[in-house]
């Protein structure tokens, strides 16, 4: 056989996977039907950024009027510039090896050879000290934030107000409109700090909701939340909902459940692992329907959100609880961005700085979150991919890159010659963490 022949051969059996999208047909009949617009399309889940209520305004307004707003702004500031610098707490475990390696290294270069034994309890002891303080300046120094400092938690207010409000708000938003039956009836919010899970809960769940049930180690923060809810008036009290508790820790009983469940941006505060997975389990164990665990868009802020994902999904398995990620994963497989990527799995929300003594200006930050509900995954939900990065929109196509109910992150270039003139305007005015109204088939291709 000559060599071209060999080499045509070869070439026949180099097979590509080939992407094809099949658009949701109820969706393209409401389009067609003019009943909703491309651009307003099921899958939409991003809120459009407004500013804050003028009454929650004036709550802080009044929160805040026998403090110097200049250097609280200064402060705010820094304390935003910290909490996005930060790591998770090293595990203990991991600074022993760290000490042992330090150790081991000193010893090499440091010869105990020819010493006395006076002089070899010395050299221990400083290749001792020695590998602590090298510990002490290469190891992250974590520590908690103090919010029972009042300042402290005046900075995490005028700071924090704005992107958490509007965070929350966009996840109670995606479950409103894709859950329109869900009507809790209590709330238990770990770590609930200012109170903007309670302000949104109220927002889209007042009519039903009778309980609400917030726990901050804090006293001071429990205190600042209750204010903002009484606008400002600490005698202000009939206009507080039914049903409000204010609780420094953990409920003792293991018994009590409720609808919704909701940590928003406490495990930082939690020192290690088996803190953080004690405090996972037990908010789970305190779930009937939905749990959301929100932190950080950073890396670090992501590997706790994954961590708790995962840790949940193997305790359900584990149990034969009936659960599955309602948002924003359209799988129970493991994350491919933790296991492919070096980026984090995290979406955007925009928000207006609260107007207090100051202009309003918009700005973005990242998040990651996960939300998951107990049952199984109703037959109904066609699990649409998410489109997980900012879509790229080019003349006449359009680039979606969306983490799908495979479990993979796939990227589709949609035009409308080849998927439709519907599908391509949906695709087109899709937003980051919005979901796309298709299937995605793999096709296997010779070439």
């Amino acid at each position: 056989m000559n060599c071209a022949r060999a080499g045509f051969l070869k070439r026949s059996y180099v097979t590509k996977t080939k992407l094809t999208t099949v658009f949701n047909e109820d969706v393209h009949q409401m389009v067609l039907r003019e009943e909703i617009k491309a651009r307003r399309h099921p899958g939409r889940c991003t809120v459009i950024a407004n500013p804050l209520p003028d009454s929650l305004i004036a709550s802080i307004v009044k929160t805040l009027k026998d403090v110097q707003l200049k250097s609280l702004m200064t402060d705010s500031q820094l304390l935003v510039n910290y909490m996005h610098s930060r790591h998770s707490p090293v595990e203990a475990s991991e600074k022993i090896e760290k000490k042992k390696f330090h150790q081991a290294e000193l010893e090499d270069k440091y010869k105990k050879e020819n010493l006395t034994a006076e002089q070899e309890i010395r050299l221990e002891k400083f290749i001792n000290n020695r590998a602590e303080k090298l510990i002490a300046q290469r190891t992250y120094n974590w520590k908690p934030i103090d919010f029972n400092n009042k300042h402290v938690c005046h900075q995490y207010l005028l700071s924090r107000i704005a992107p958490e409000y509007n965070t929350i708000q966009m996840i109670f938003n995606e479950i409103q409109q894709r859950d329109p039956n869900f009507s809790p009836e209590s709330l238990f919010d770990f770590g609930s700090g200012i109170g903007t899970v309670t302000m949104n809960a109220i927002k889209f769940w007042g009519n039903s909701l009778k309980e609400y049930y917030c726990v901050d180690t804090s006293s001071t923060m429990n205190d600042l939340s209750k204010l903002l809810l009484q606008e400002g008036n600490p005698n202000n009290n009939q206009i507080l909902p039914k049903g409000l508790f204010y609780r420094q820790f953990l409920p003792a009983s293991p018994n009590l459940k409720f609808d919704l469940v909701v940590s928003a941006y406490s495990l930082f505060e939690l020192p290690d692992i088996k803190n953080r997975f004690e405090t996972i389990l037990n908010l789970w164990n305190k779930t009937k329907q939905y749990i959301i665990l929100v932190e950080m868009g950073t890396r670090a802020g992501f590997n706790l959100i994954n961590e708790a994902r995962d840790l949940l999904l193997e305790i359900s398995s584990q149990n034969n609880i009936k659960s599955h990620v309602f948002s924003p994963c359209a799988h129970e497989y493991s994350c491919p961005r933790y296991d492919t990527d070096d980026t984090p799995c995290n979406f955007i929300v925009t928000y207006y700085t609260p107007k207090i003594s100051q202009q309003s200006t918009i700005k973005k930050e990242h998040f990651s979150y996960i939300v998951i509900k107990k049952g199984e995954r109703p037959e109904t939900d066609e699990q649409w991919p998410r489109i997980v990065r900012p879509v790229l929109v080019r003349s006449k196509h359009s680039i979606c890159r969306m983490c799908t109910s495979s479990g993979k992150l796939q990227e589709i270039i949609f035009t409308a010659a080849r998927n439709g003139k519907i599908p391509y305007w949906c695709a087109r005015s899709s937003k980051w963490g919005d979901r796309l109204p298709i299937k995605i088939k793999e096709e296997v291709e010779s070439e």
